[in-house]
């Protein structure tokens, strides 16, 4: 549904706002999500791991709840007082004050939402009917309410309301269902939660920093235009990572619980993930390099046909980026190795903001897109290098059918293209194609262990 959604209102959104008011739009969201990740501090990913190891002793759950929640809501009251100084102070904002605005409620209503409590208990099923339920209002609400580009307010408005309606419904479910009721307490037992936090919290900083600062600087050196092009090329190489990334959140709890319980079957668990890993995001990237064009002019139209370069720059990236994420979330955190995340991402942020100050200048959305290809490397190498006393079992076989399904779709997309005018019709068959040699390449590699699957379901 991560996709879904956001292939009905992204194109309706870009096409009707134009490419400067999407530009500005884009330009505001960079500046909002700078405070949300001060908000956020690191937060989500140490909750669910601490909560998930003890939250089968309901008093030591609770009491951590509580310590975690009022952590939160400083961080939260920090963030809007960075805010307000910025628009205060920094005249550039004027023109895009209600925007940012509206769309930094979604900060204060994720803070007391307290989300990660669902994901620490496992409860996704509420959290997906929820999503599916808030994010089919906030569509409604869009097609009422914006119409015209002078609607840019209403659609930061209607971009948020998805988030709005499933915190509201987290604050309700949490108190009811769960029985837990989230309040302030200010004791000394809070700081053992800093160290860890901190840490986590300087490399959600660095990491948003060398993923925002691109939107951010190409707004300061560039036009609303340019900005425009880049928020379209990022829009598709964010929701690929959005969907592979709700799967490893999923994982976080019974990585950490495991890694306490049982550490041979953590173990286990992760190189299973590793090798899932490798068999969906090489795929994935070939394939959003190879129709990213026919993806533009669909869902954006022509006017938005140059940022294809940038895309097939971002489509590169998603490959060390979704690695990167994988030995950064699932392995380096779970073990508690808080400094070496941030030692890693404080290094890919200053690599790329000062490749932003030498490439965006010259090269525009290309040198921002760069610049995050070689961000994600350097992360991704980091990563690799911290996990190096962990054991992962055989990835061969794994990397070696990922290769080779992804020359397959290359090589079928590339006829295809070639053969076909209409980029609609060119589009549906290169996806039809490559889901048939995927998925046959998957099939007859991994059969027996299918069919293992199947009977035990």
């Amino acid at each position: 549904m991560s996709i879904i959604f956001p292939m009905i209102t992204f194109p309706y959104a870009s096409r009707v706002l134009g490419l400067i008011n999407y530009g500005k739009y884009t330009f505001s969201v960079s500046i909002v999500n700078y405070i949300s990740y001060i908000a956020a501090a690191g937060i989500l990913r140490y909750a669910i791991r601490e909560c998930a190891r003890v939250r089968d002793d309901r008093n030591k759950f609770n009491t951590l709840i509580n310590e975690i929640f009022t952590i939160n809501v400083i961080t939260t009251i920090i963030a809007y007082i960075i805010l307000a100084f910025l628009i205060l102070l920094w005249k550039r904002l004027a023109p895009y004050t209600f925007i940012i605005l509206t769309i930094s409620l979604s900060v204060l209503f994720t803070t007391l939402g307290t989300d990660w409590i669902n994901a620490a208990n496992e409860d996704y099923l509420f959290i997906t009917i929820r999503y599916i339920c808030c994010q089919s209002i906030a569509i409604m609400a869009l097609f009422v309410l914006v119409r015209s580009q002078d609607d840019v307010v209403w659609y930061a408005l209607v971009s948020v309301l998805g988030i709005l309606l499933a915190n509201i419904a987290n604050f309700v479910h949490i108190r009811r269902s769960l029985n837990i009721y989230p309040k302030l307490i200010f004791n000394v037992s809070i700081k053992r939660h800093l160290k860890p936090v901190l840490y986590l919290f300087a490399s959600a900083i660095a990491t948003f920093i060398y993923i925002n600062s691109d939107i951010t600087m190409l707004g300061i050196f560039q036009t609303d235009s340019i900005v425009g092009l880049y928020g379209v090329s990022t829009k598709f190489y964010t929701m690929i990572k959005q969907l592979i990334n709700a799967a490893f959140v999923v994982v976080i709890p019974k990585i950490s619980r495991s890694i306490v319980h049982d550490k041979e079957k953590a173990s286990d668990k992760l190189s299973d993930i590793l090798n899932i890993t490798l068999l969906i995001t090489i795929p994935a990237a070939c394939g959003l390099f190879m129709v990213r064009k026919s993806l533009i002019l669909l869902f954006s139209g022509s006017e938005y046909i140059q940022a294809e370069s940038s895309l097939a720059i971002l489509s590169i990236s998603l490959i060390p980026a979704l690695l990167a994420n994988f030995f950064i979330n699932i392995v380096l955190i779970p073990l508690g190795e808080e400094k070496n995340v941030m030692i890693a991402t404080v290094t890919s942020a200053v690599i790329n903001i000062l490749l932003n100050f030498i490439l965006i200048p010259i090269f525009a959305e290309n040198g921002a897109a760069f610049t995050t290809l070689v961000a994600e490397l350097t992360m991704m190498s980091m990563g690799i290098y911290f996990c190096k006393n962990v054991y992962f079992k055989e990835i061969k076989k794994s990397l070696l059918i990922s290769l080779l399904s992804s020359f397959l779709i290359f090589v079928t997309c590339f006829i295809v293209n070639h053969l076909i005018d209409n980029f609609l019709t060119s589009l549906f068959l290169c996806v039809i194609f490559s889901i048939v040699v995927y998925g046959s390449l998957i099939f007859v590699s991994y059969k027996d262990d299918m069919q293992r699957l199947f009977k035990k379901g």
